[in-house]
Protein backbone atom coordinates (compact mmCIF):
# COMPACT_ATOMS: atom_id res chain seq x y z
CA UNK A 1 0.00 0.00 0.00
CA UNK A 2 1.57 3.35 -1.29
CA UNK A 3 1.47 6.13 0.49
CA UNK A 4 -1.12 8.17 -1.69
CA UNK A 5 -3.24 4.91 -0.93
CA UNK A 6 -3.37 5.49 2.35
CA UNK A 7 -3.65 9.21 2.24
CA UNK A 8 -6.95 8.48 0.08
CA UNK A 9 -8.25 5.91 2.24
CA UNK A 10 -7.78 7.87 4.93
CA UNK A 11 -9.95 10.97 3.17
CA UNK A 12 -12.51 8.34 2.14
CA UNK A 13 -12.93 7.43 5.90
CA UNK A 14 -13.42 10.63 7.13
CA UNK A 15 -15.76 11.53 4.26
CA UNK A 16 -17.79 8.02 5.30
CA UNK A 17 -18.79 9.92 8.72
CA UNK A 18 -18.94 13.82 7.24
CA UNK A 19 -20.23 13.57 3.94
CA UNK A 20 -21.50 10.09 3.67
CA UNK A 21 -23.19 10.12 -0.14
CA UNK A 22 -19.68 11.39 -1.51
CA UNK A 23 -18.02 8.90 1.21
CA UNK A 24 -19.49 5.50 0.30
CA UNK A 25 -19.95 6.21 -3.63
CA UNK A 26 -15.84 6.26 -3.44
CA UNK A 27 -15.91 3.01 -1.01
CA UNK A 28 -18.20 1.26 -3.54
CA UNK A 29 -15.74 2.34 -6.53
CA UNK A 30 -12.45 1.67 -4.37
CA UNK A 31 -13.81 -1.59 -3.01
CA UNK A 32 -10.88 -0.87 -0.23
CA UNK A 33 -11.57 -1.71 3.27
CA UNK A 34 -8.09 -2.42 5.16
CA UNK A 35 -7.63 0.84 6.17
CA UNK A 36 -11.28 1.24 7.90
CA UNK A 37 -10.32 -2.36 9.47
CA UNK A 38 -6.97 -1.29 10.48
CA UNK A 39 -8.78 1.87 12.64
CA UNK A 40 -11.79 0.25 13.82
CA UNK A 41 -8.95 -1.79 15.63
CA UNK A 42 -6.74 0.50 16.55
CA UNK A 43 -9.55 1.95 18.55
CA UNK A 44 -10.91 -1.24 20.01
CA UNK A 45 -7.29 -2.16 21.33
CA UNK A 46 -6.65 1.41 22.47
CA UNK A 47 -10.13 1.38 24.68
CA UNK A 48 -9.29 -2.40 25.90
CA UNK A 49 -6.21 -1.34 27.13
CA UNK A 50 -7.61 1.44 28.89
CA UNK A 51 -10.72 -0.48 30.04
CA UNK A 52 -9.81 -3.72 31.31
CA UNK A 53 -7.09 -3.16 33.67
CA UNK A 54 -10.03 -0.97 34.95
CA UNK A 55 -12.68 -3.05 34.95
CA UNK A 56 -13.96 -5.32 38.03
CA UNK A 57 -15.00 -9.09 36.88
CA UNK A 58 -15.90 -10.41 40.13
CA UNK A 59 -19.75 -10.04 39.10
CA UNK A 60 -18.93 -12.82 36.27
CA UNK A 61 -16.81 -15.26 38.70
CA UNK A 62 -18.34 -19.04 38.54
CA UNK A 63 -19.59 -19.57 41.72
CA UNK A 64 -21.96 -22.18 41.42
CA UNK A 65 -25.70 -22.23 42.92
CA UNK A 66 -26.30 -19.49 45.76
CA UNK A 67 -25.49 -22.85 48.64
CA UNK A 68 -22.26 -23.49 46.84
CA UNK A 69 -21.14 -20.02 46.95
CA UNK A 70 -22.20 -19.37 50.73
CA UNK A 71 -19.95 -22.83 51.40
CA UNK A 72 -17.00 -21.75 49.91
CA UNK A 73 -13.34 -20.29 51.84
CA UNK A 74 -12.64 -17.13 51.43
CA UNK A 75 -9.19 -18.80 49.80
CA UNK A 76 -11.86 -20.41 47.22
CA UNK A 77 -13.56 -17.43 46.58
CA UNK A 78 -10.47 -15.24 45.78
CA UNK A 79 -9.08 -17.97 43.40
CA UNK A 80 -12.47 -17.53 41.34
CA UNK A 81 -12.83 -13.84 41.60
CA UNK A 82 -8.82 -13.99 40.29
CA UNK A 83 -9.74 -16.81 37.38
CA UNK A 84 -12.39 -14.53 36.32
CA UNK A 85 -10.21 -11.49 36.31
CA UNK A 86 -8.10 -13.18 33.95
CA UNK A 87 -10.82 -14.76 31.82
CA UNK A 88 -12.54 -11.45 31.78
CA UNK A 89 -9.10 -9.85 30.28
CA UNK A 90 -8.46 -12.50 27.57
CA UNK A 91 -11.71 -12.29 26.51
CA UNK A 92 -11.89 -7.80 26.32
CA UNK A 93 -8.22 -8.09 24.60
CA UNK A 94 -8.98 -10.90 22.52
CA UNK A 95 -12.47 -9.15 21.26
CA UNK A 96 -10.89 -5.86 20.94
CA UNK A 97 -8.42 -7.53 18.64
CA UNK A 98 -10.45 -9.54 16.05
CA UNK A 99 -13.73 -8.32 17.53
CA UNK A 100 -13.94 -5.39 13.82
CA UNK A 101 -13.17 -7.58 11.44
CA UNK A 102 -15.80 -10.45 12.52
CA UNK A 103 -17.97 -7.93 12.55
CA UNK A 104 -17.76 -6.37 9.60
CA UNK A 105 -17.11 -9.78 7.82
CA UNK A 106 -20.25 -10.77 9.23
CA UNK A 107 -22.18 -8.14 8.36
CA UNK A 108 -21.07 -8.18 5.07
CA UNK A 109 -21.76 -11.96 4.71
CA UNK A 110 -25.36 -11.17 6.09
CA UNK A 111 -25.82 -7.97 3.42
CA UNK A 112 -24.59 -10.34 0.26
CA UNK A 113 -26.66 -12.86 1.09
CA UNK A 114 -29.51 -10.88 1.81
CA UNK A 115 -29.21 -8.79 -1.11
CA UNK A 116 -28.96 -11.34 -3.36
CA UNK A 117 -32.24 -13.09 -1.87
CA UNK A 118 -33.83 -9.73 -2.50
CA UNK A 119 -32.61 -9.68 -6.51
CA UNK A 120 -29.78 -7.56 -6.56
CA UNK A 121 -26.26 -8.74 -7.11
CA UNK A 122 -23.73 -7.06 -5.05
CA UNK A 123 -19.95 -7.80 -5.39
CA UNK A 124 -18.91 -9.83 -2.15
CA UNK A 125 -15.30 -7.16 -2.18
CA UNK A 126 -17.21 -4.09 -2.50
CA UNK A 127 -19.64 -5.17 0.30
CA UNK A 128 -17.21 -6.08 2.79
CA UNK A 129 -15.84 -2.63 1.91
CA UNK A 130 -19.48 -1.08 2.29
CA UNK A 131 -19.31 -2.95 5.73
CA UNK A 132 -15.97 -2.12 7.05
CA UNK A 133 -16.64 2.12 6.43
CA UNK A 134 -20.29 1.26 7.50
CA UNK A 135 -19.34 0.18 11.53
CA UNK A 136 -17.31 3.19 11.75
CA UNK A 137 -19.55 4.95 13.97
CA UNK A 138 -19.27 2.06 16.70
CA UNK A 139 -15.65 2.74 16.73
CA UNK A 140 -16.41 6.33 17.65
CA UNK A 141 -18.45 5.54 19.71
CA UNK A 142 -16.32 3.16 21.55
CA UNK A 143 -13.74 6.38 21.88
CA UNK A 144 -16.46 8.48 23.85
CA UNK A 145 -16.91 5.67 26.49
CA UNK A 146 -12.60 6.74 27.49
CA UNK A 147 -13.13 9.51 29.87
CA UNK A 148 -16.04 7.74 31.82
CA UNK A 149 -14.06 5.23 32.30
CA UNK A 150 -11.69 7.28 33.33
CA UNK A 151 -13.29 8.94 35.37
CA UNK A 152 -15.61 6.66 36.99
CA UNK A 153 -12.88 3.62 37.63
CA UNK A 154 -12.75 1.17 38.65
CA UNK A 155 -15.64 -0.47 37.35
CA UNK A 156 -17.75 -3.61 36.98
CA UNK A 157 -17.97 -5.41 33.86
CA UNK A 158 -21.02 -4.81 33.40
CA UNK A 159 -21.46 -1.31 33.55
CA UNK A 160 -18.94 -0.28 30.83
CA UNK A 161 -22.01 -0.81 28.42
CA UNK A 162 -23.91 1.99 29.83
CA UNK A 163 -21.35 4.62 29.97
CA UNK A 164 -22.29 6.38 26.89
CA UNK A 165 -25.97 7.09 27.26
CA UNK A 166 -26.66 7.06 23.32
CA UNK A 167 -29.55 4.78 23.57
CA UNK A 168 -33.10 4.81 25.18
CA UNK A 169 -31.77 2.27 27.85
CA UNK A 170 -30.43 5.51 29.32
CA UNK A 171 -33.83 6.72 29.76
CA UNK A 172 -35.37 3.75 31.78
CA UNK A 173 -35.46 3.34 35.58
CA UNK A 174 -32.88 1.33 37.35
CA UNK A 175 -35.43 -1.41 37.74
CA UNK A 176 -36.49 -1.78 34.44
CA UNK A 177 -36.65 -5.41 32.83
CA UNK A 178 -33.94 -6.76 31.64
CA UNK A 179 -35.81 -7.73 28.54
CA UNK A 180 -37.08 -4.04 28.62
CA UNK A 181 -33.10 -3.14 28.61
CA UNK A 182 -32.34 -5.12 25.92
CA UNK A 183 -34.74 -3.96 23.49
CA UNK A 184 -34.20 -0.39 24.83
CA UNK A 185 -30.24 -0.48 24.59
CA UNK A 186 -30.81 -1.31 20.40
CA UNK A 187 -32.22 1.76 19.30
CA UNK A 188 -28.87 3.46 19.86
CA UNK A 189 -27.72 6.69 18.14
CA UNK A 190 -24.39 4.88 16.54
CA UNK A 191 -26.21 1.74 15.73
CA UNK A 192 -28.91 3.32 13.79
CA UNK A 193 -25.50 5.96 12.01
CA UNK A 194 -23.96 2.53 10.96
CA UNK A 195 -27.95 1.30 9.91
CA UNK A 196 -27.80 4.08 7.57
CA UNK A 197 -24.53 3.91 6.37
CA UNK A 198 -24.25 0.35 5.55
CA UNK A 199 -28.26 0.70 3.50
CA UNK A 200 -26.24 3.85 1.52
CA UNK A 201 -23.68 1.85 0.45
CA UNK A 202 -25.58 -0.79 -0.15
CA UNK A 203 -27.96 0.84 -2.22
CA UNK A 204 -24.80 2.21 -4.24
CA UNK A 205 -22.97 -1.82 -4.35
CA UNK A 206 -25.79 -3.51 -4.76
CA UNK A 207 -27.83 -1.19 -7.66
CA UNK A 208 -30.53 -0.78 -5.49
CA UNK A 209 -32.61 1.92 -4.58
CA UNK A 210 -32.00 3.60 -1.42
CA UNK A 211 -35.55 2.62 -0.31
CA UNK A 212 -35.02 -1.43 -1.42
CA UNK A 213 -31.95 -1.13 0.59
CA UNK A 214 -33.32 0.37 3.38
CA UNK A 215 -36.25 -2.14 3.44
CA UNK A 216 -32.98 -4.94 3.49
CA UNK A 217 -30.76 -3.53 6.19
CA UNK A 218 -34.12 -3.00 8.55
CA UNK A 219 -34.69 -6.37 8.46
CA UNK A 220 -31.30 -7.60 8.85
CA UNK A 221 -30.81 -5.05 11.67
CA UNK A 222 -34.24 -6.07 13.74
CA UNK A 223 -33.40 -9.94 13.60
CA UNK A 224 -29.96 -9.03 14.84
CA UNK A 225 -31.48 -7.30 17.73
CA UNK A 226 -34.36 -10.17 18.11
CA UNK A 227 -31.25 -12.82 18.55
CA UNK A 228 -28.47 -11.42 19.53
CA UNK A 229 -29.95 -9.00 22.73
CA UNK A 230 -33.93 -9.62 23.13
CA UNK A 231 -33.97 -13.22 23.15
CA UNK A 232 -31.29 -13.94 25.07
CA UNK A 233 -32.67 -11.47 27.75
CA UNK A 234 -35.34 -13.45 27.52
CA UNK A 235 -34.24 -17.25 28.18
CA UNK A 236 -32.51 -15.23 31.20
CA UNK A 237 -35.55 -13.80 32.83
CA UNK A 238 -37.12 -16.90 31.99
CA UNK A 239 -34.65 -19.30 33.80
CA UNK A 240 -34.39 -16.91 36.44
CA UNK A 241 -38.25 -16.79 36.80
CA UNK A 242 -38.35 -20.66 37.03
CA UNK A 243 -35.53 -21.09 39.78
Amino acid sequence: MSRTDLSEDGAVLLQTLTAPGRGLDAVAARRRSLTALAAATLVSLLVAFVAVPRLDFSDRADLGSPAEAQAMTQHQLEEAQAQAAKLGAITGYAGAGFGPALAALGTALSCWLAFRVAGTRPGLKATVAVSAHALLPLALAQLLVLPAVLQKAPLRASELAQLLPSSLAALLPAQASPLALAAASSLDLFGLWAAVLLALGMARVAGASRRRAAAVVAILWLAQIAFLKVAPAAMAAGQRGGA
